[in-house]
């Protein structure tokens, strides 16, 4: 039999949810196992948990009323919206494969960027627009160097040749272009000059560096989406009686991650938010009953009233 409830006793909700999700089942790829906490949220600026159903009555008489109604098809979904991304939430939330380089399976990083020619057509090293450190793009293997002449509007590539020298932008030569409308066997090579602006497309391979990261890839696959979790959210609830929050939980034992991201990149306005959308699934408890969340609200052992200085606590009575 269910207990009493004080009915009086009222709640403000205001603060954001953690969230986390615990792995249902093995993901041995992934190197996860079951009952695994495989994401963490403490970021959150918004979460959202909405519950909606279709109903159907039957009506008659004078005016038609509705006089039985039906419900079904109750839905419940979780919306989290994250203030910041992690690499593994990405992932989590578009249904991809993380990859660290190896040398059998490198990570490709594509780099660009733009120099001026300097005294006698001097091709300069680039320089990395975020730290301003001097690159030296280097041709590899099926990886050449592309350049386009932003000047001229002619375009080359620097190709590497198994067994040949390296082949690199050394900030030390002026550099040979062929025109792109005679991009052949005859073109005439012309080469650069001073005041030049020169865009450099080029690629690195990463491999594992004794064991220092120099790189992380995911990967989004046609054929792989998000997967199935128990979700525990944690927040609070404000005491009307005594201004004081208490500890309040949401708990769904089976939640499926929908796949329909949005990532935005903007020059204006706020900073991009990323939103995951939660699908709650049927599931069993222990006493063989269908559900779909539980509420949970409980005390803090030795916190019964709280204090002023953490304005956490708990009262008694419900």
């Amino acid at each position: 039999m269910a207990s009493n409830v004080n009915i009086f006793d009222k709640y403000g909700i205001k603060e954001v949810a953690n969230v986390y999700f615990e792995a249902l089942d093995d993901d041995l790829a992934a190197g996860v196992y079951k009952g695994d906490i495989v994401l963490f949220l403490d970021t959150l600026k918004v979460s959202t948990i909405e519950t909606t159903a279709e109903n159907i009555a039957a009506q008659g008489g004078w005016g038609n009323p509705k006089l039985v109604q039906w419900d079904y098809g109750k839905e419940l979904n979780i919306t989290l919206e994250d203030a910041l991304i992690s690499l593994e939430s990405l992932r989590f939330m578009l249904g991809g494969a993380i990859k660290k380089p190896t040398a059998n399976s490198p990570v490709v990083v594509r780099h660009t960027e733009e120099v001026v020619c300097g005294a006698n057509g001097v091709v300069p090293k680039p320089k990395d627009h975020l730290t301003g450190v001097a690159l030296t793009p280097t041709a590899t293997l099926n990886h050449p160097i592309r350049l386009i002449n932003l000047t001229t509007g002619a375009r080359t590539q620097l190709v590497y040749t198994a067994g040949g020298s390296a082949v690199t932008i050394d900030g030390e030569h002026a550099l040979k272009f062929k025109n792109p409308a005679v991009y052949g066997a005859s073109a005439q090579p012309v080469e650069t000059v001073e005041g030049d602006h020169i865009r450099i497309f080029w690629e690195e391979v990463l491999v594992n560096n004794n064991g220092s990261e120099t790189g992380i890839e995911v990967t989004i696959s046609p054929d792989t989406f998000p997967g199935t979790y128990r979700v525990v959210g944690d927040t609070f609830m404000r005491s009307e009686a005594t201004g004081k929050d208490e500890p309040f939980q949401f708990v769904i034992n089976k939640a499926k991650v929908q796949s329909n991201v949005t990532i935005t990149l903007q020059a204006e306005g706020d900073p991009s938010t990323f939103e995951m959308t939660l699908n709650v699934l049927r599931s069993t408890n222990d006493q063989g009953e269908n559900e779909m969340m539980k509420l949970v609200r409980y005390n803090i052992a030795g916190e019964q009233g709280g204090t002023a200085e953490d304005d956490y606590g708990s009262v008694s009575g419900s």
